[in-house]
């Protein structure tokens, strides 16, 4: 008889509050929780918060991607602690800012000293204010880079990305303080032009590293799966207009029956989206069409699939420690989109490599999908199914995807 994994079972108790199905597992799988480590967000004062002190509620262009403002985080080295202790714990916590491509471009011009307009330059300064003020801050240029590598790769003379790369690199030698005192004077302890020409050769090698990269190529198939269904999305909005029903019930059915796995992420986020009064204006490119959708399509595509590397970032850890993600963008749009159901609970299984997450407005969607699924895709929604389905999302066929895309590109062009 198939069983939900462990992880499964604890997030369909904790997101029903179902205190019977908790005292069950910890009855019967408890073996099972050794190598679990748990985020519950909470309003406790005797949470963790995740600001860390890094002053982030005054710069608007940090997007957390937890509800917050405080956590419980718990694991099997805080559980022995607290029992040691009476109920206390220390944990180890690291936290990261991370950047999409709008931003990497303007912290490019920057650090070379280009001209950029005033308030971008402002904006740059206010992100790496945090990063002077908190050494402990790191700064993470893998979504970027996800998106970027591509560029490369289809063409080689596209030196963008690599310069961007050093421009992040030469931070690593910036004189924090002085830039504290005085940010129109960058101190890399050498010339611009020095440290620019002895860092290139390394972060080239390492760039042309990503090519084949197997974590990189799964995120451009998962890109593209995201942009298949942005545009089905766009072709069923156009159909039903404002019946979101039979828009989600036409996304559910594309993504098991065509794309293999039910992204619920984006699912959630879409649904959130659009059934407000005024749709997020995010979605607003496949709301009411006027360009190119399908550059629209592959542009949103990009930022979820940001959104789903912060969330393989937040799986990460040393010896049972936690990692919080925060993603930085000037675009208003994606922020607010950000924003509209953040992560609650996520549970990790660190044995068997699983996940599960839960948002804000969960408890509500789950049901609706229940709902509204067509009788054919009812009969695809077994365990031994969903587990598959599960599987394939890991190891998603970046050809597959390509046909998908362009199958869906067909109503548009």
């Amino acid at each position: 008889m198939y069983e939900k994994p462990v992880v499964d079972a604890l997030y369909e108790a904790l997101i029903n509050e179902d205190h019977e199905k908790l005292s069950e597992i910890q009855r019967t799988r408890y073996a099972e929780c050794n190598d679990l480590r748990i985020l519950i967000c909470t309003e406790n004062s005797g949470g963790v918060d995740l600001d860390f002190d890094m002053g982030l509620k005054p710069c608007e262009y940090v997007t957390p991607i937890f509800e917050g403002p405080r956590a419980m985080l718990i694991s099997r080295h805080t559980a022995v602690q607290a029992h040691i202790t009476g109920g206390r714990s220390n944990v180890l916590v690291d936290y990261s800012l991370s950047f999409d491509s709008n931003f990497a471009q303007r912290l490019r011009s920057f650090v070379n000293s280009r001209k950029i307009e005033a308030v971008e330059w402002d904006r740059v300064v206010s992100v790496l204010r945090l990063k002077a003020a908190n050494p402990r801050v790191q700064f993470d240029v893998i979504p970027f880079l996800n998106e970027n590598t591509r560029f490369v790769r289809e063409a080689p003379d596209n030196l963008r990305p690599v310069e961007t790369l050093i421009a992040f690199r030469m931070l690593d030698h910036l004189n924090w303080q002085a830039f504290l005192a005085d940010p129109t004077q960058l101190d890399f302890g050498e010339s611009i032009e020095t440290l620019h020409e002895r860092l290139k050769p390394g972060e080239e090698a390492y760039l042309s590293s990503l090519y084949s990269d197997a974590r990189v190529l799964k995120q451009e198939a998962m890109a593209l799966g995201t942009q298949a269904l942005l545009l089905r999305l766009a072709t069923l909005r156009k159909r039903h207009k404002q019946d979101l029903k039979s828009i989600l019930r036409g996304l559910l059915d594309f993504s098991i029956l065509e794309l293999g796995a039910v992204p619920i992420t984006e699912l959630t986020l879409i649904w959130k989206g659009f059934s407000t009064r005024q749709p997020a204006r995010f979605f607003g490119p496949l709301v009411n069409p006027s360009g190119d959708v399908v550059a629209d399509a592959r542009s949103m595509a990009w930022d979820l699939t940001h959104l789903r590397s912060l969330q393989d970032v937040a799986r990460q850890t040393q010896l049972g420690s936690f990692f919080v993600p925060y993603f930085v963008s000037f675009d208003a749009r994606w922020r607010e989109m950000l924003r509209l159901n953040p992560i609650r609970l996520m549970l990790m299984d660190d044995a068997t490599c699983g996940q599960a997450i839960g948002r804000t407005m969960d408890r509500e969607f789950h049901p609706l999908i229940e709902e509204v699924l067509s009788e054919k895709a009812r009969l695809e929604m077994t365990p031994e199914k969903i587990a598959a389905r599960r599987l394939a999302a890991r190891t998603l066929d970046y050809a597959s995807m390509q046909v998908l895309v362009q199958r869906e590109k067909l109503a548009w062009t």
